[in-house]
């Protein structure tokens, strides 16, 4: 628990109670857990806010949990791939850990992937407390057979740790990461991924390499279970309309970054807009989606599909074809027209001078965040997740 109140408010003994110590108590031997003074003058005014070093922190979950829907991260269905087609076949999944010292968490990044749908990266986070100069580590339990003649699979991939062995957690970039692919780019048939007869990929992650490691998904692992069929076609994949172009950076606090830096080497928190408050808010990034699109359209300098839903004046939701909207995701909102105001994330109103259509098939992205939306380019617009 850390300790609150000012200088006067505390004791020796609260210290001790809380970081532990020799008897008689030395200020030195608590000077990692220092929140301010300097030099070689300790106050107990800088150790309001100061806590032991724990992971988890206090308050925080035992396990990486998805917000909103309860249960433990990666999910069922993300591990759970099945693909066909009568050309190129791959699905897979993707799992990778990242120290946030920004934010003082673990953060965990993973993706189940085809061929035909859309990328979607799920970021879920477990805080620590005191552990600023601590190497984390990570490891997994797994055993996954390969089955078919066809094809070929990762099983994981060549940087993946082997089964059982602990790897630092890096700090700039998602690693270590585990990965496991299917791929039929010929024949016809079907080759899979499977640890139902082998062990249910089961992650652990600790704080130093002496730690109490937390682990998970659940009591035993979430199994494992790709399949790719090339000789059959099984449809049109992937979601609807939405997305914001490539191009267009988000706001972070670490500032604007490309939709790329932030699934590969980022998990900051996101600039949003909190309608019940009237004020940007810092929250977290919980979700990315990215797929490539052909129904964009330039609004002033802003590239986005037609159903996308960005904000004008008074917080008001807006899109180049509101049917296509509510079609998509049964939302109702109003029609983007020359001459609106867009909300700006520096309090400012842009106003539309022009909306034209953006030709060409391109990449596109959107986030989900704990307020439902983002800047990009500096423009407030809904997440549509």
């Amino acid at each position: 628990m850390p300790i609150s109140g000012a200088g006067s408010q505390k004791s020796f003994s609260d210290l001790q109670t809380e970081f532990g110590g020799s008897h008689p108590i030395t200020m030195g031997e608590y000077a990692s857990y220092r929140v301010s003074g300097s030099g070689n003058t300790i106050d107990m005014d800088d150790f309001a806010g100061a806590s032991a070093a724990a992971f988890p922190g206090s308050g925080e979950n035992s396990w990486f949990q998805l917000t909103g829907l309860g249960g433990n991260g990666p999910n069922a269905s993300s591990m759970s791939q099945n693909y066909s087609s009568t050309s190129f076949v791959q699905v897979g999944f993707n799992c990778g850990f990242q120290n946030d010292t920004t934010n003082d968490r673990i953060a965990m990044r993973y993706t189940g992937f085809t061929s035909a749908a859309a990328s979607i990266f799920t970021f879920l986070y477990v805080g620590y407390d005191g552990h600023a100069s601590t190497t984390f580590q990570a490891k997994c339990d797994y055993s996954v057979v390969s089955g078919g003649f066809v094809g070929s699979v990762e099983n994981p991939a060549s940087y993946s740790p082997a089964s059982g062995t602990y790897a630092n957690i890096s700090t700039s970039t998602y690693s270590p990461v585990w990965q496991w692919t299917v791929t039929v780019n010929s024949g016809s048939g079907t080759r899979s991924l499977s640890s139902y007869t082998g062990t249910a990929p089961k992650w652990s992650v600790r704080a130093g390499s002496s730690g109490t490691p937390i682990s998970g998904p659940g009591s035993s692992g979430q199994h494992l279970s790709l399949q790719a069929t090339r000789g059959q076609n099984q449809g049109p994949g992937g979601p609807g309309g939405f997305c914001i172009h490539e191009d267009m950076l988000v706001s972070t606090q670490k500032g604007n970054m490309t939709i790329a830096d932030i699934i590969d080497t980022a998990p900051p928190k996101i600039w949003s807009w909190n309608k019940d408050t009237n004020q940007k808010e810092l929250v977290d990034l919980l979700e990315v989606k990215t797929v490539e699109h052909d129904n964009l359209y330039k609004i002033n300098n802003i590239m986005a599909t037609e159903d996308h839903m960005l904000y004008t004046e008074n917080y008001t939701a807006a899109s180049v074809a509101p049917a296509k909207t509510k079609e998509n995701y049964d939302v109702d909102c109003a029609q983007l027209a020359v001459g609106q105001k867009l909300m700006k994330e520096d309090g400012t109103l842009e106003e539309i001078t022009s909306i034209e259509v953006y030709s060409g098939t391109h990449k596109t992205y959107t986030l989900k965040t704990t307020l439902s939306n983002f800047y990009a380019d500096g423009v407030l617009v809904d997440s549509e997740i």
